[in-house]
């Protein structure tokens, strides 16, 4: 659980090595006056494929099946039993904003800060939603959870900004039902980020209390980005290497002031009305400034 990005991590370091080995591997078996020449051309078309995800695989079955039906050398028997390696791989770590954030910040951050092709996947429900509904540091300011029953008092951390800090690391907040175009755009873009890429998602939970019931999830996932209690971002580095902004926010203008109406249509954020009024009119109306002013600081953002 806590280990997750470093599990990613040390699969991803595992399959490069592999990888090296099996390149070299085949440019040695493609030079080998001993390998027959349709083999040694299907060699040479993988090599110059290998780090495409759809032409490696497709150049991989085709030097598979040449080599079965070829005579062997005990090289190219070795590059055979690797045949795993010849479609192009890609690793994604996928979590939980208690791993993300708290319990596994360290490993996380740790992977964040290498250059390894790594993805990681945070699953953001705002509470640890697998042990009952605790308090996380994803926990925005105001909301009722376990261990915070009259309300939290610190804000939520940051982490797709954190990540931002690094300028190497893609980083993407997405919510599916408010943007379905964005999300899947997000994660083509941070597949094929040739390093560390994080992408936070917005997940509805039932810790949260959704007064509508779970099966307006999507609804609730839209509105959110629209009062701006969630923004919806992408930032490249790629983009920053060629002189431009590597930050596109996603999200429209946020209608925050409709925003403490959104909340209070889920019980962790309605509850505390109940339970101290006076102090919900105080936290909730500073969690809708906080999210105003993170929208500001994002269209800031060099």
């Amino acid at each position: 659980f806590e280990d997750n990005a470093e599990y990613g991590y040390g699969i991803t370091c595992a399959l490069r090595y592999r990888l090296e080995a099996l390149k070299a591997d085949a440019t040695k078996a493609a030079s080998d006056p001993l390998t027959p020449p349709d083999v040694a051309k299907a060699l040479e078309a993988w090599i110059a494929a290998c780090d495409e995800p759809d032409l490696s695989y497709t150049t991989g079955q085709t030097l598979t099946e040449i080599i079965g039906r070829s005579p062997r050398t005990p090289l190219l028997a070795s590059i055979a039993g690797r045949s795993d390696l010849l479609g192009s791989k890609s690793i994604w770590a996928i979590g939980g904003d208690g791993w993300a954030y708290d319990i596994g910040f360290a490993g996380l951050d740790h992977v964040a800060a290498q250059n390894e092709n790594v993805n990681l996947l945070v699953m953001d429900t705002e509470c640890y939603s697998n042990t009952g509904g605790q308090m996380s540091k994803a926990t925005p300011l105001s909301a009722v959870a376990k261990y915070a029953a009259d309300g939290k008092r610190t804000v939520k951390k940051d982490l797709g900004r954190m990540m931002m800090t690094y300028r190497t690391v893609y980083v993407a907040s997405i919510a599916l039902g408010a943007d379905y175009s964005q999300a899947i755009t997000a994660l083509r873009e941070a597949e094929s980020y040739p390093g560390v890429s994080i992408v936070i998602a917005y997940c509805p939970c039932i810790a949260h209390g959704i007064r509508n019931g779970m099966g307006h999830s999507m609804t609730e996932q839209r509105r959110a980005v629209a009062t701006g209690y969630w923004p919806l971002y992408r930032f490249d580095p790629r983009l920053e290497a060629q002189g431009k902004n590597p930050l596109t926010i996603d999200s429209p203008d946020p209608q925050t002031d409709s925003l403490i109406d959104f909340i209070n249509g889920e019980d962790r954020y309605a509850d505390l009305k109940m339970v101290d009024p006076s102090e919900a009119s105080i936290l909730q109306p500073d969690l809708r400034d906080r999210c105003a002013m993170l929208h500001s600081l994002l269209t800031r953002q060099p």
